[in-house]
């Protein structure tokens, strides 16, 4: 599994900034909960992981890889589309909408990325994407396709896709805010084991209870900034910063 870095990382919208210079590391095989107020910039620095949102200053290193650049002499140089997407394979994500395709089954959906990247052989996928889909309790549904799954169904089949793609490290969006509440348990069993097995993963989450639980530590952002980070156990129950205390207060533990 693999060291994640983020060295002085900034991000600016137009004149908006979103991301002022976090500085943070994800050691291998831990788990690192964000939690913070919406627009504290927790979803932007997971999207600046792989690249989906470009830092405007910083570094983000997976693995001691920059991800997104290479370095000419003294100067960061923006690596090519292809150079790209090879460094995203080491990083699966999951966001809070499914995003499956809607005409491909379960077992398709998962098959689809390890075939059209990777380039392995159907057969070999369909093995792979099988053993998947069980792992996550859907091996009674590989033929099933999104509109037949509920939205719980439908996030463990995204988490089986990103996994299908044997990623170092695991991003989490708020993977169960799209969900009704009786779902939520089940997203985040499959992700209580996925951290058991040693995935180095980094969870946006408003699941306290499950930050507690879980995570190795909890970080809490707001206005772009860390304002506290500490064992789940001392931050969620003492924490030290008045804001952080302020946003505790106002959601469930």
């Amino acid at each position: 599994m693999s060291k994640v870095n983020f060295l002085n990382v900034h991000k600016s919208f137009g004149d908006v900034e979103v991301l002022k210079g976090i500085n943070l590391t994800v050691e291998p095989s831990k788990v690192v909960c964000l939690i913070g107020p919406s627009g504290s910039g927790k979803s932007t620095l997971l999207r600046c992981v792989n690249h989906l949102e470009t830092a405007t200053a910083g570094a983000i290193l997976v693995d001691g890889q920059m991800m997104g650049y290479n370095v000419r002499g003294d100067r960061l140089v923006e690596a090519s589309e292809a150079e790209i997407n090879k460094r995203r394979e080491d990083v699966g994500m999951v966001f809070q909408s499914f995003n499956l395709f809607g005409h491909m089954s379960a077992l398709e959906n998962v098959m689809f990325g390890p075939m059209r990247l990777k380039k392995i052989s159907r057969s070999v996928a369909r093995e792979q994407a099988v053993a998947l889909l069980t792992k996550v309790g859907l091996g009674d549904r590989l033929e099933n396709y999104p509109s037949q799954l509920s939205g719980g169904q439908q996030q463990r089949v995204a988490i089986a896709r990103a996994l299908a793609m044997e990623p170092k490290v695991m991003l989490f969006d708020e993977p169960t805010s799209a969900l009704d509440p009786e779902l939520v348990g089940e997203v985040l069993e499959v992700m209580r084991e996925l951290a058991r097995s040693g995935m180095t993963m980094i969870v946006v989450t408003h699941e306290m209870s499950f930050a507690r639980e879980v995570a190795d530590e909890v970080v809490f952002m707001d206005g772009g900034v860390i304002v506290e980070r500490g064992e789940p156990e001392a931050l969620l129950s003492n924490p030290q910063h008045e804001r952080t205390r302020s946003f505790l207060s106002r959601v469930a533990r």
